[in-house]
């Protein structure tokens, strides 16, 4: 973003929130789908990057309101309302302190009393603000499969068409409040305290063991057992990540610069563990 575009930016902030020192605020440029312009400890400015972006703004604003003051931790709700410009909209959000949590590490108490709060949530009547599941790079169509198969080695084919398959079949698990990217700085930490987390534009009524996969994609696999509700759940969480991982090479087919072998050596302990599970 220019120094023109950036003052026109803090000038918007300004007149949506007055009061933070837009002008000492920095620009984080880090999401795929937002920009937020950060007043630090203060407030932060969220805009769309994308047209569709843009459009689910009021909706994503709605989600995060509605679930305000249901959990231990804080959530970014709006400070003003949604404004739409020609070019992207913004809204203005409480800023949520804390830092992310050192990876490979964590308190298993912490990490499943995450996922007990967000099982506690009624999803019925959110059943509009909420996303639909796979929203991020949609279903495994069968042109998502054969992309994602001609990636990989002839080895690892048939154990990936058994974690998508087993995947397939929990569309009949009863859906939940799936967060959808429990990692990183999403996750606001101090002192081994969670004090808020981020980023809901994923948010579903999905299956439930997705949320202890990605707490498990961040902390380590080694917790899967020790904060999964249950046996089953856990189980469905160690092929969920297998199927992550095939996210992954599809995603780096869309990418001409991406280096998928790679990838596809560093995924491969972890596809064939979910394999492993699949079979089980």
């Amino acid at each position: 973003m220019s120094i023109e575009a950036q003052s026109t930016v803090r000038e918007l902030a300004h007149a949506l929130y007055p009061g933070p020192d837009w002008n000492a605020a920095h620009m984080d440029e880090g999401g795929q789908f937002h920009r937020v312009l950060v007043a630090e400890n203060e407030a932060v400015m969220r805009m769309s990057r994308t047209p569709q972006a843009a459009r689910h703004m009021q909706r994503r604003v709605d989600l995060v309101g509605s679930l305000a003051g249901r959990f231990s931790f804080r959530l970014p709700t709006a400070l003003s309302p949604v404004w739409h410009g020609a070019e992207f909209s913004a809204v203005i959000q409480r800023y949520v302190p804390g830092t992310a949590h050192r990876p490979r590490t964590g308190d298993a108490a912490s990490l499943r009393r995450i996922l007990d709060e967000l099982a506690s949530v009624d999803v019925r009547p959110l059943e509009d603000l909420l996303s639909r599941p796979f929203s991020f790079r949609g279903p495994w169509t069968a042109a998502k499969v054969a992309a994602t198969m001609g990636a990989l080695p002839p080895d690892l084919r048939a154990p990936a068409r058994r974690v998508l398959g087993t995947v397939a079949s929990f569309a009949q698990v009863p859906a939940s409040l799936v967060h959808g990217d429990l990692a990183g700085h999403n996750m606001r930490w101090s002192e081994g305290r969670l004090l808020g987390v981020l980023d809901w534009d994923l948010a579903a009524a999905w299956d439930p063991a997705l949320n202890t996969a990605y707490l498990a994609l961040w902390h380590g696999e080694g917790f899967i057992e020790a904060i999964a509700p249950s046996p089953d759940v856990a189980w469905r969480a160690r092929v969920w990540l297998g199927a992550m991982n095939l996210e992954s090479v599809f995603d780096a087919t869309l990418d001409p610069g991406k280096d998928i072998d790679a990838l596809v050596r560093k995924i491969r302990p972890r596809l064939a563990m979910a394999a492993r599970a699949a079979d089980s």
